[in-house]
């Protein structure tokens, strides 16, 4: 095992280098966010700037990326072997788990540089549907003495329109700068999935024996396709109006570019964290801390009894019982 640690450490650096550019412009989107959205009127009457705005944003940008490095490594490394144990029994199926380490090179490398760009789209695109859901669950307007937990789910809704909020009023900055945790938390909600699923992208190979159906894994595929095409028709609908007719009020504007930097760099701080999160699960593989009954470790390397496993005996358990 002292081979594994050796090159997670000498990862980080690299890890780092590799995660500047998301970094960079995380920290770019946020202040064209503060640049972009205000105006120096509305600033002058709630007594902030420019430039206290980015910094503000900027300290929820480095929140959003140690957010994301915790994450991993938490659900991803020490939790995700418990979530495949888990869906491998509500499937009834086996999960069969793999070393890539005799791949391809540059199979490896395409795998690792792509986190960096599909990561930050899925989050964001996953964090517009969920705003926009809290959006159309939630009422207009809020009510007194509403429970704590609606509250947190009001906060939430960077979304709503407040009556007392006008299009570049006083009362949108302040609205649209108290959004800010409520995105943080979104998207860490949005980074909960890929964090348990990415440790397997690069150096394991996870394999379902006996999994879903043919027609429920289509049908589950149509509305899952058909609810991604009504989201991102409902984010252009919302594009245009920020962007081209102007019609959309301060606090969208604000809040769609800050989530696409905090999307940025929760993707950012995952990627620096995967490393350790593939040591955590190759550890717990290498001691049998999992599930043995549902997932099946084929490398002689990970599991001395690996040679003893025979798939097609699986199979056709599965198919008796």
């Amino acid at each position: 095992m002292s081979e594994p640690t050796r090159k997670t450490r000498g990862w980080k650096y690299e890890t780092v280098i590799d995660s500047a550019a998301p970094l960079i412009l995380g920290f770019v989107v946020y202040s064209i966010a503060a640049v972009s959205t205000f105006k120096i009127p509305q600033l002058t009457h709630v007594g902030l700037d420019v430039f206290e705005i980015a910094g503000l944003t900027f300290v929820a940008g480095c929140l959003a990326i140690a957010l994301g490095y915790e994450s991993i490594v938490l659900l991803g490394g020490v939790c995700s072997l418990s979530f495949v144990g888990l869906i491998a029994r509500i499937t009834k199926s086996r999960q069969v788990i793999e070393s890539r380490e005799k791949s391809p090179k540059l199979r490896k490398i395409m795998i690792e540089k792509s986190h960096l760009v599909y990561l930050p789209a899925l989050l964001f695109f996953t964090s517009i549907g969920i705003g926009w859901d809290i959006y159309t669950v939630l009422p207009t307007r809020t009510t007194r003495g509403i429970g704590m937990a609606r509250s947190i789910v009001y906060s939430l809704n960077f979304f709503a329109t407040p009556q007392f909020i006008r299009q570049n009023s006083v009362s949108g900055v302040l609205f649209s700068l108290r959004l800010t945790p409520g995105l943080i938390i979104i998207t860490a909600i949005s980074g909960i999935i890929p964090a348990i699923a990415l440790p397997y992208f690069r150096r394991f190979k996870i394999t379902g024996i006996n999994a879903g159906p043919f027609h429920s894994s289509l049908l589950t595929a149509a509305v899952g396709s058909i609810i991604g095409v009504s989201i991102i028709l409902s984010f252009l609908g919302i594009v245009y109006k920020i962007f081209w007719t102007g019609g959309a009020p301060t606090s969208y504007h604000y809040a769609i570019i800050v989530l696409a930097g905090l999307s940025l760099h929760y993707a950012a701080g995952t990627y620096m964290g995967r490393g350790k999160a593939e040591s955590i699960v190759l550890q717990k593989l290498v001691d049998g801390k999992y599930d043995q009954k549902m997932i099946l470790v084929l490398d002689p390397a990970l599991n001395p009894k690996a040679n003893d496993i025979h798939l097609e005996l699986v199979v056709q358990d599965r198919w008796e019982t």
